[in-house]
């Protein structure tokens, strides 16, 4: 008794160090688990199987340098012996399978000729996942004893511990990306909402000053949005946003940035691209609007511009340390300004915003 405590005891602490090495990730640990389960049993062969569609598996593997086994390698699953360890159902001990009358004449016997044997079921959530196992060439120069047993029910409980913790935790990262990707998606629309701008925006709006560079941004207006509403119902007012949306996000260049800023209104972001530049991609984006079929009436666009170029963003940093606003809320409040005067110039036209630049005196007595 005083043996199988001290072997359980050894495989715990082994089980222990491995677990707190999860940093080096699943493989390495399996390969630990692997690597103690042929010290503990004095065999050769370690292997983590996947059982799937009659198919056994090896996932992962420690083998002798003279043995050709490799992870992804598969065999037909009723000719391996852990066929007889899953229909047994509990952990499977033999010796000398040579000398077995139960299993001399064995398919996997016959085709591997591996005489000594140890191996459990891993079960998943009740369901056979595959198999942990060791064996040897050789038979095993003793009686597999209940200590052996206790070591390979430890070893297997930890690995299908490790197995489920993993699947939950690449679950929740996936359910916390979708959580995420919703968190800056507009529902209606499905392309980046008002939070997604600021954090894809503001950051670009540094680099820009950093590097005295040049940006525009644009706000997209949909004329006379509510008479389509109050016209035709608000379904065919949702179905006309979300068509704009898709042909803003289709008409823009690769490197732009579209969000539904609100209500009617998308806010469009054109990074190295001066006031020329962004004239030019607003007026092919509000003739593209204008020749789709989005409703029995035309659907028209204004579109109000703020641009800055060769380090005019540094000025507006300076004269922001003045006026105490954020340089992203000036370039919208400016692109505002401009989509005014588009709705004002008969609406369905691009606006750019004309900035008096204040001299340093001037903005020294903002």
């Amino acid at each position: 008794m005083a043996v199988t405590a001290s072997s359980s005891e050894k495989v715990i602490r082994g089980l222990y160090q491995i677990t707190n090495n999860h940093d080096q990730g699943f493989e390495a640990q399996i390969e630990q688990i692997l690597k103690m389960g042929l010290e503990r049993f004095n065999l050769d062969i370690g292997i983590l199987s996947k059982i799937e569609d009659n198919q056994y598996i090896v996932k992962y593997c420690v083998v002798p340098d003279d043995v050709e086994l490799t992870s992804g390698v598969e065999f037909d699953f009723n000719s391996t012996y852990c066929h007889i360890t899953c229909q047994a159902n509990e952990p499977t001990a033999i010796e000398h399978i040579g000398e077995d009358d139960r299993y001399a004449n064995h398919p996997a016997y016959q085709a591997f000729g591996l005489e000594s044997y140890i191996g459990m079921p891993i079960k998943l959530n009740g369901e056979i996942y595959g198999t942990l196992n060791f064996s040897s060439a050789t038979p095993y120069k003793r009686q597999f004893q209940e200590s052996d047993i206790d070591a390979i029910q430890l070893v297997t409980a930890w690995v299908e511990v490790e197995i489920i913790r993993r699947r939950q935790e690449k679950r929740l990262k996936e359910l916390n990306q979708i959580l995420e990707r919703k968190a800056y998606e507009d529902s209606l629309t499905c392309i980046p909402n008002r939070r997604a701008m600021f954090k894809h925006v503001s950051p670009d709006v540094s680099r820009i000053i950093r590097e005295q560079g040049k940006a525009s941004l644009a706000i997209i207006d949909i004329d006379l949005f509510k008479n389509i509403n109050d016209t035709y119902g608000h379904q065919i007012g949702d179905d006309v946003l979300k068509k704009v949306a898709s042909a803003l996000n289709e008409s823009k260049r690769d490197y732009d940035f579209i969000s539904r800023f609100g209500g009617e209104e998308f806010l469009l972001w054109l990074p190295n691209t001066n006031a020329q530049a962004a004239e030019t991609v607003c007026t092919r984006i509000k003739n593209n609007i204008e020749k789709l079929s989005l409703c029995a009436t035309t659907v028209t666009i204004s579109i109000g511009i703020s641009s800055y170029s060769d380090g005019d963003l540094q000025h507006l940093k300076n004269k922001q340390s003045k006026l105490n606003r954020l340089i992203l809320d000036e370039l919208i409040s400016e692109a505002d300004q401009a989509l005014y005067h588009a709705k004002d110039a008969g609406r369905n036209c691009v606006k750019s915003y004309q900035r008096v630049t204040l001299t340093n005196a001037e903005l020294a007595m903002c």
